[in-house]
């Protein structure tokens, strides 16, 4: 059943795309989403290949971590657009690198993007074994700030997509929002 609802689901996003709800468009959404159901490992049963949480996240934690990011991209908007409109540069950039222990393949790809997502912050190294990412930040007044800032990232996107012992793992580490 959850195969099925997955097929609706990539469907449904391929009408959405093409912006009309045509014959050729719905069949070719369906020829697209069992391709994909049929010849990509994992699709099928997700979370159940590697270990990993529910496919579509937890519901509550998905919307924590959607909410986390609209403030933190509007914010960034806010100080990079004070920084182009000043009249002198306050940028202070800098690397740093932070360690990301116990997240899976999946949960450090999502991390790397959505901090990618946010303007002034630029993922440019993953180093693995230990998993440290590396981020290039326009604003760099707080090493640790920025640290905590990326960890508390991590930690909504572990609690929204992470396997139930990933989850079991944050209640040992301190994180602060």
């Amino acid at each position: 059943m959850r195969t099925v609802t997955l097929a609706l689901v990539m469907v449904c996003l391929w009408v959405l795309l093409w912006g009309s709800a045509s014959v050729a468009n719905i069949t070719t959404g369906i020829l697209v989403a069992l391709a994909i159901i049929i010849f990509i490992p994992g699709v099928r049963q997700p979370g159940k290949a590697r270990g990993q949480g529910p496919p579509f996240g937890r519901p509550l934690a998905v919307i924590r971590l959607v909410g986390y990011m609209l403030v933190h991209a509007v914010e960034s908007n806010i100080v990079l657009t004070r920084e182009v409109l000043a009249r002198r540069s306050k940028v202070r950039t800098g690397v740093i690198g932070v360690e990301l222990p116990g997240c899976s393949d999946e949960t450090v790809t999502l991390i790397n993007n959505l901090v990618a997502l946010v303007p002034g912050t630029m993922p440019l190294d993953l180093t693995m074994d230990p998993t440290v990412l590396y981020v290039h930040v326009l604003h760099l007044h707080d090493v640790d700030d920025a640290k905590r800032e990326i960890m508390r990232l991590t930690e909504l996107c572990v609690r929204a997509f992470g396997s139930d012992e990933a989850i079991a793992a944050l209640a040992g580490r301190e994180v602060k929002p």
